[in-house]
């Protein structure tokens, strides 16, 4: 039976070191490529994994999918992904650490159904307290299944959620843990029990930020009393009107200037928000015109009016 690297799933081989999987000894627990990601966070650009391949090799096979988003990389981008599985499947909101201590999960529950048309069970997760409301294994049973697939979009805490899985069940073994894409590439089985538990290549996408934020998101607001624009990274908002946004971000960097910049216009009703895939969100708390660099801005109820 040919053995799999614990890092990226993929066979060991011993005869080809330019190729994938290679390693000088079988008996390793990684390949080489993965032994340097996880010693000396060494990984080369690499451009193997396509979401749409990835839909179709799971819509293929039987059992439960368990998809993880983390908080501030919630958008239609990454939900449509998790709507596209046809298996039966629960979303888990993976980081709730982050999340400001007056958001009850009820609410982001409720706010998740309303926005996004999430149908399908939705649990919350904690990577640090390593807190989740559900136990995987029972939900998978309870719909008739002894296979299990833990998915979700690259940084959200996928690996450390199957670890954690791992250590309470007492197995040593132990999956890697990178901040960056493509770590994963093909399948992982493991056998828990009676349960069959696969780790799977994350989804990425252009915006996404391999920062792993382990901190709550301290909000940024500001009073916009005169024409206001706010740089975030390459993209501007321009705000002419008075008003009050708060910004959550998972980086803080953001310049503002009191002039104002062309662009395209956003119409934004009271209390939405502009979502950045891969950054955050801003809360727009009237209604106003937002002028940006952005071709396409996706604009969302806010969770507090839910």
């Amino acid at each position: 039976m040919n053995k799999k690297c614990l890092g990226c799933g993929l066979t060991l081989q011993n005869t080809s070191e330019t190729s994938l999987g290679y390693t000088p000894d079988l008996n390793n627990t990684y390949c080489k490529r993965c032994f340097r990601l996880k010693n000396y966070g060494e990984k080369k650009n690499e451009n193997i994994i396509d979401n749409k391949e990835l839909l179709k090799r799971i819509n293929k096979r039987k059992g439960v999918v368990f998809f993880l988003i983390d908080y501030l990389n919630i958008n239609k981008e990454t939900i449509n992904y998790f709507q596209e599985i046809n298996l039966p499947k629960a979303l888990i909101i993976s980081k709730c650490d982050i999340l400001r201590k007056d958001i009850k999960f009820s609410k982001i529950k409720l706010w998740l159904k309303k926005v996004y048309n999430i149908t399908s069970e939705i649990f919350l997760e904690s990577g640090i307290t390593n807190y989740l409301n559900v136990n995987i294994f029972k939900f998978t049973k309870s719909l008739g299944y002894n296979t299990c697939y833990i998915m979700g979009i690259t940084n959200a805490g996928k690996s450390t959620f199957i670890n954690n899985i791992l250590k309470d069940n007492h197995i040593s073994k132990e999956v890697l843990v990178s901040n960056m894409a493509n770590t994963t590439l093909d399948f992982i089985k493991f056998k828990i029990n009676d349960i069959y538990l696969y780790d799977t290549p994350g989804f990425t996408y252009k915006t996404l930020n391999n920062t792993i934020i382990t901190k709550e998101i301290k909000p940024l607001t500001y009073n916009i009393t005169k024409p206001l624009t706010i740089k975030i990274f390459n993209n501007y908002f321009t705000f002419l009107e008075p008003n009050k946004i708060t910004l959550y971000l998972n980086e803080p960097i953001v310049t503002k200037e009191f002039k104002t910049y062309d662009g395209n216009v956003f119409k934004v009703l009271k209390n939405h928000s502009l979502v950045l895939p891969g950054i955050g969100f801003i809360n727009i708390k009237e209604p106003c015109l937002v002028y940006s660099n952005l071709d396409n801005l996706e604009i969302r109820l806010d969770i507090s009016e839910v």
